[in-house]
């Protein structure tokens, strides 16, 4: 989990389609899911614990980012300006495709990729193979190849554009799924493969190494208050 780490810390620097939900066809085999719905009576830091998530950043800071799981869901309530992980290793050959169902309560104002402030909500990063590649620059760690998918209000950011950030640009992209209204839940289903060919020029499609569930707000102007929500992170052939 070592490079986990080290691509949180290198994250920092970050200063940082809505899909038609797809009805599984009945040849589909479910491959890994995570179910955000909780356990009754136990708290969501010692569920994610359980299933050997890691806190990274001021995602296990309390007075600066909140999780809570209501309405079968694991919520993130964002209090200030700050940047916080949830990571999962995990390998998963033969992984092509992501259901997401999830949705935003509050966006962090002024947050867009395409204008620079590389903040959002919620971000859920696949990352893509076992071997690090030069992050190109001196102070921010090799990372894996990795694609963070995010939902972002009505505005600057295209649907479906992979956006390359301040950090990461050969190894890294960025790319909104949706504009959903504050509080609408939205299912997504991502070709991973396509999204990853489109988004990188190399001839082959690394094993699905992690996940993480990411919030930035360290650049928003109202307070760097955000809330967002996922209830189900699913991966399929």
């Amino acid at each position: 989990m070592m490079y986990f780490r080290q691509l949180v810390i290198g994250l920092q620097f970050l200063t940082s389609t809505l899909v038609a939900t797809v009805a599984l066809g009945a040849e589909e085999s479910l491959l890994h899911e995570f179910d955000f719905s909780g356990v009754p009576g136990q708290a969501p830091y010692e569920w994610l614990a359980a299933r050997e998530f890691s806190l990274e950043r001021h995602a296990d800071n309390r007075d600066r980012i909140e999780l809570y799981h209501a309405n079968e869901a694991l919520h993130v309530r964002v209090k200030k300006p700050s940047f916080g992980m949830v990571v999962h290793e995990l390998d998963l050959p033969g992984a092509k495709h992501l259901d997401l169902d999830w949705g935003v309560s509050d966006y962090p104002e002024g947050a867009s990729y395409e204008q620079g402030v590389d903040n959002e909500a919620i971000m859920v990063y696949v990352f893509f193979g076992h071997e690090r590649q030069s992050s190109g620059e001196m102070f921010v760690p090799d990372s894996p190849y990795f694609i963070g998918f995010y939902l972002c209000p009505p505005g600057p950011d295209d649907v479906d554009e992979p956006y390359a950030g301040h950090h990461y640009q050969k190894t890294g992209r960025y790319i909104c799924m949706a504009h959903p209204e504050e509080g609408q839940s939205v299912t997504t289903r991502i070709d991973l493969e396509e999204e990853f060919s489109r988004s990188f020029d190399i001839p082959y499609v690394p094993v699905i190494s992690g996940i993480s569930i990411e919030v930035d707000t360290t650049d928003s102007k109202n307070d760097g208050h955000a809330a967002a929500f996922i209830r189900r992170l699913a991966f399929y052939p």
